[in-house]
């Protein structure tokens, strides 16, 4: 007996070896001339950019401090969002730090790059990346707990960082976005990473079908049961969120990731209010990221 688990913590050590000498090492972030500008804003540079964001850390960071990146929609910027969601009061208050990120410092930004168009002066995937690695260095914050969360161009683009930075994020949350065309044609056989998806079925600017006159994406129920099938889950029912929303959940036994699909009657284009939605969406986010830590 004695005999086989040795044998058994020998095979776990080398084992352990192997996985510790293929694990490739965490790469420096390229974020430079880090300089504040007002009450939790900061400008920098990345690839001769410059770029704005806004920090709000919780009461308490420690190496287990998970990090939020918040991206605005089209002809919105980070103060503007944050003034719109207030998730900065609501994450912190749960021990979350949080980073509003805009594609740019208002001055050259054009959009995030989330399959619909490429003419920014770098890749905003780029940015975001080499961002949360500053940003978990440089405060100490968890360097395996990171999210993101976007609306409408943002949301787009969380379904970009889904599907090609799942190294660096744990999931994401899309408000009012879709997954363009461009990143579907591009979708890997298999991943590990959550994905939440709020969406009305009154929204203007896209419908749920993916009917589209400017700009092609794909049909959000397909493209939320891939995410599933992509992270090797299931679904495992659907309820009532409120009156007039209902999710859905993909899950599976002994995994954390997860995939979410809220659906809300009538609801709009927007990030949906609570007396509307009958559900707070921040903490409906929250929520989602605790379970797929």
């Amino acid at each position: 007996m004695l005999k086989k688990i040795i044998t058994f913590v020998m095979i776990l050590s080398m084992f352990a070896g192997v996985c510790s000498c293929a694990k490739a090492p965490r790469p420096q972030s390229q974020i430079t001339d880090v300089v504040q500008t007002e009450d939790n804003t900061y400008k920098c540079q990345f690839e001769g950019m410059s770029f704005k964001f806004m920090l709000f850390l919780p009461e308490k960071v420690d190496g287990n401090t998970s990090l939020i990146l918040m991206m605005n929609g089209l002809y919105d910027n980070c103060s503007g969002f944050k003034n719109h969601t207030h998730m900065d009061e609501t994450a912190c208050a749960r021990g979350y730090a949080v980073c509003f990120v805009q594609p740019g410092d208002g001055t050259g930004g054009k959009g995030w790059d989330c399959g619909l168009w490429n003419t920014n002066e770098v890749d905003s995937l780029d940015y975001l990346v080499n961002l949360v690695i500053y940003l978990q260095d440089e405060y100490g914050l968890s360097k395996t707990k990171a999210f993101a969360a976007g609306f409408s161009n943002g949301g787009f683009m969380a379904h970009r960082v889904a599907m090609e930075a799942s190294d660096t994020f744990l999931a994401v949350t899309s408000v009012a976005g879709v997954m363009t065309t461009t990143i579907w044609d591009e979708r890997v056989d298999k991943t590990s990473i959550g994905v939440l998806e709020i969406y009305g079925t009154n929204d203007s600017i896209f419908q749920q079908d993916g009917t589209a006159e400017v700009f092609p994406y794909q049909p959000i129920d397909e493209v939320m049961e891939y995410w599933a099938q992509a992270n090797g889950l299931s679904a495992s029912g659907t309820e009532q969120l409120s009156d007039k929303a209902e999710i859905t959940k993909y899950t599976a036994f002994l995994n954390k990731t997860q995939v979410w699909t809220v659906k809300i009657e009538d609801g709009a284009h927007e990030w949906p209010p609570e007396d509307k939605a009958g559900f707070n969406t921040n903490e409906l986010i929250l929520d989602f990221f605790d379970q797929c830590s």
